[in-house]
């Protein structure tokens, strides 16, 4: 992502904009905890659901409610909620100089296997923000359920400039 005044990528917020983005509002919290808690440079995010407002917009779990293309869209609507709230705690997603962990829970039943697939409609949006260079390392995991029945929930650590 070059931006064409400079030969220097696109900023965070540069590609936010490119791209047509537009962050939701953060969630507020479903009970007694800190969305996001900086220590030093690290920066952990609370576990990010795919709510609009105080709703889950998707319920259900792969493999049985729902199916995969479903569930990629739940993991890019959590990964938008984690970036609301990313921005609102930095004042700017370009205070992010990497994303150190992407952990990634999706509601499966039975055998599913797809959870990797899953997973990359969260990847997908961050590497298409941040840039190949900053992908984290991730975790995926399979689950019989998860807040509020929903199919996806993140987990995010981000190393930010100080």
């Amino acid at each position: 992502m070059v931006t064409r005044e400079s030969a220097r990528p696109a900023s965070a917020e540069q590609r936010l904009e490119e791209l047509g983005i537009k962050l939701p509002a953060p969630p507020e919290p479903f009970g007694t905890y800190a969305e996001a808690v900086q220590t030093g440079n690290l920066l952990f995010l609370t576990g990010m659901l795919p709510t609009e407002g105080r709703t889950a917009k998707f319920i259900g779990r792969v493999g049985a409610e729902l199916d995969v293309e479903t569930g990629r869209k739940a993991a890019y609507l959590a990964a938008l909620n984690a970036l609301a709230v990313t921005r609102e705690y930095l004042g700017s997603l370009d205070r992010v100089t990497r994303i150190v962990r992407l952990g990634v829970l999706v509601a499966t039943s039975g055998d599913v296997r797809d959870q990797p697939k899953v997973a990359d409609g969260a990847s997908e949006l961050l590497q298409d923000i941040f840039g190949k260079g900053k992908n984290p390392s991730r975790l995926v995991y399979g689950v019989a359920s998860l807040p509020l029945g929903t199919p996806v929930e993140l987990e995010l650590i981000f190393e930010v400039s100080v």
